[in-house]
């Protein structure tokens, strides 16, 4: 056979992509030129070569930010806000899908900053590029370091419990970033919605006060040029209902964007918030008890008292003792005199208006903490005198057949909670108890030989416990199910303490995660109902509409998930306060509505950190099979193409020709043989 060789150049397009988003507007060029006159200057050196690729090479320029442009088209501000990577390869892929594509120049800073679905990963098209065998050479505009630029303060990052309970602290952690600020002093803030009728409608956020068990407020002084760090506060709602909380920076007179000075979420702020203080001495049962505020809706704070001659060290919060502030007061083995005369008293007032009192064992406490000679003694349901009996040796504790049906001896189901109670460790020692006589206190608890170790009853507005034990945190350390059990008597001892057993609830409720996201993000919206017994009804018809910042209304469809009902709103477009509403129709009668917030921050991706982003160009060039190039050598190496062609336009084409697999051979063949016989059928040899 023969082999016929032959070359072959076809038409092929070069794709020029400029970057031409509002990132490329950053002064970080040689003579503080922007990053798009430096990146036109390269594409004119460009040009130069590319049009030395010859007649049959196509070149097309195109534009880019958030989505692929022509090079004429009129951009507004909106179309060059964002940068899409991703988006902008994909739509070349789209364009480009009939052409044979030799070549894409890509340049830009690399930085991709868009919402939601134009925010994937740009790599996956970069190898589509690659599979067509159109190579992306990349080359990086800006620098990655823009401290120098200018000055800038942001707040990101912002984390705290989305469900808080009233005068319970909550904890808000901030991430702070500083570029440009060495010494500069800063000041940071905790701030809280005004939800007066008069301020909402103007977004009026007020400064949340400090006390000793708050802190609204950090300053602190940048001790670097680049300053990355996480920031903690604390505040404490008096007030339920929904809140939209800020952390802020303040900005400082010569920073370069003030828009990221300030971050928002929303929190609820239910009713039913437990705060109890708890004095003792450091002892193990104190840390086993601060076990139970796991969590949010009891708060336990704990003061840690000294006894004689380091009494004078003791600090206490004035705040503790003013009605209305706490729920409940443990006093631990601590006497009377750490307190003083006067918070004694400020402690009996608070009981008389409603606050909870419990004392437990200890060998300072009742009558041998001297407490008898105050009147804070009346309120307990046993006997006060000058010393007080202390029982040695092993102690169980047992509850009493009035306390198998009172809720603090419930630390199991009703089946086994005698048996749990029997299987727990005994205590190591206990004071011994004396009812007052004809009263009504009821004995919850006894010692395996009948004598009171947990007394309760109510006098006045108040409820008060009397306890002997103190060495409760044995259970834990003893038992598998006993770091359960201890943690469930505390707290069924707090909720009887503070008569906050259950909390109320709506009949008809709405969710919306993320409650705090940037324009471009989805929401998803849950909600249900119950019914007046507070079981969920499934067959219930609901309504969704969610109004955007603007007031404009918009109707969400509902669905179900796994038996709850949700919906997705996609149209967050804009930054402020959405609000979403749920109205629940059963059996065509109106069952009730409920509405949440969520809130869209105010943040700019692409300018907020306009750092140049050479490590993405990297990768989007090794994917697709090119290369990444400095400014130089991507002129350089278009030179080299324009003399030496561009890589793979050159076709090779083989064409194997078998000689004897056509009509010619066959003919010929036929010629010959038919020849030869005429030639010896004329010699006469036929």
């Amino acid at each position: 056979s023969l082999v016929l060789t032959s070359e072959d150049e076809g038409s092929v397009v070069v794709y020029v992509l400029k970057d031409v988003s509002r990132s490329m507007q950053t002064p970080d060029g040689p003579g503080a030129a922007t990053r798009i006159q430096v990146q036109q200057n390269l594409v004119d050196d460009a040009a130069m070569s590319l049009t030395k690729l010859g007649k049959d090479v196509e070149i097309r320029y195109r534009q880019y930010a958030e989505t692929l442009h022509h090079p004429d088209a009129e951009l507004t501000d909106q179309d060059a806000e964002f940068t899409s990577l991703s988006k902008t390869l994909d739509q070349l892929l789209q364009e480009s899908s009939t052409d044979d594509v030799a070549l894409v120049v890509m340049t830009g800073d690399g930085r991709q900053s868009a919402w939601g679905e134009h925010n994937e990963s740009p790599v996956p098209f970069a190898r589509l590029l690659g599979k067509k065998n159109s190579p992306v050479y990349t080359s990086v505009v800006g620098t990655s370091d823009v401290t120098s630029n200018g000055l800038d303060i942001a707040v990101t990052e912002l984390d705290i419990p989305r469900d808080v309970f009233v005068r319970n602290v909550v904890p808000v952690k901030v991430r702070l970033t500083a570029k440009g600020a060495d010494s500069r002093p800063l000041r940071v803030s905790v701030l809280l919605e005004d939800t007066s009728s008069d301020n909402r409608k103007q977004d009026s956020m007020l400064p949340v006060p400090g006390d000793s068990q708050t802190r609204p407020v950090h300053e602190f002084t940048c001790d670097g040029d680049s300053v990355d760090r996480m920031i903690d506060l604390q505040f404490v709602p008096q007030v339920a209902g929904e809140y939209k909380v800020a952390v802020e920076v303040k900005a400082l007179d010569d920073e370069v964007r003030k828009t990221n000075n300030r971050i928002e979420t929303l929190i609820r702020v239910r009713k039913g918030g437990i705060r109890v203080v708890y004095f003792d001495r450091l002892r193990p049962e104190a840390k086993w008890l601060k076990s139970i505020t796991v969590s949010s809706r009891v708060q336990l704070d704990f003061q840690r008292l000294f006894t004689g001659t380091f009494a004078g060290r003791n600090q206490f919060d004035d705040s503790w003792f003013r009605p209305g502030n706490v729920d409940a007061f443990i006093i631990g083995d601590v006497p009377a005199a750490v307190f003083g005369r006067d918070r004694l008293e400020d402690i009996r007032f608070c009981c008389e208006r409603g606050a909870g009192l419990m004392m437990t064992g200890g060998f300072q406490n009742f009558g041998n903490g001297d407490y008898h000679e105050h009147r804070l003694s009346q309120l307990f349901p046993v006997h006060m005198s000058g010393s007080t009996e202390q029982m040695t040796g092993p102690v169980p504790m047992r509850p009493t057949d009035t306390g198998l049906k009172h809720s603090v001896m419930q630390i199991a189901p009703l089946s086994v909670n005698s048996e749990r109670w029997n299987e727990l460790p005994p205590l190591k020692e206990a004071t011994l108890l004396k009812p007052m006589e004809g009263s009504l206190a009821q004995v919850l608890a006894r010692t395996q030989n009948g004598s009171p170790l947990l007394v309760a009853h109510e006098t006045g507005r108040s409820r008060v416990m009397a306890f002997g034990g103190d060495t409760t945190w044995l259970w834990c350390v003893q038992r598998d199910w006993g770091a359960k059990a201890h943690q469930r008597f505390w707290r069924q001892a707090i909720f009887w303490l503070t008569k906050k057993k259950h909390d109320t609830d709506s009949r008809v409720w709405i969710t919306a995660e993320p409650r705090a996201l940037v324009p471009g993000q989805n929401v998803d919206l849950r909600f249900g109902s119950r019914d007046d017994q507070g079981l969920r009804i499934t067959d219930a018809v609901y309504t969704v509409t969610v109004t955007k910042p603007d007031g404009t209304a918009h109707s969400v469809l509902a669905s179900k998930d796994a038996g709850t009902s949700v919906a997705t709103f996609s149209d967050v477009d804009q930054p402020g306060d959405y609000s979403a509403r749920v109205q629940a129709v059963l059996d065509g009668q109106s069952h009730g509505s409920a509405v949440t917030r969520f809130l869209a921050n105010a943040r700019d991706p692409e300018l907020d950190n306009p750092s140049a982003d050479p490590d993405m160009m990297r990768e989007l060039a090794h994917a697709s099979g090119g290369v990444f190039l400095s400014p130089t050598q991507l002129l350089e190496r278009l030179e080299h193409f324009a003399t030496h062609g561009l890589p793979g336009r050159t076709l090779k084409r083989d064409r194997h020709v078998n000689l004897w697999d056509n009509w010619y051979s066959l003919l010929l063949f036929a010629g010959l043989m038919t020849f030869e016989w005429a030639v010896r059928k004329k010699s006469g040899l036929v």
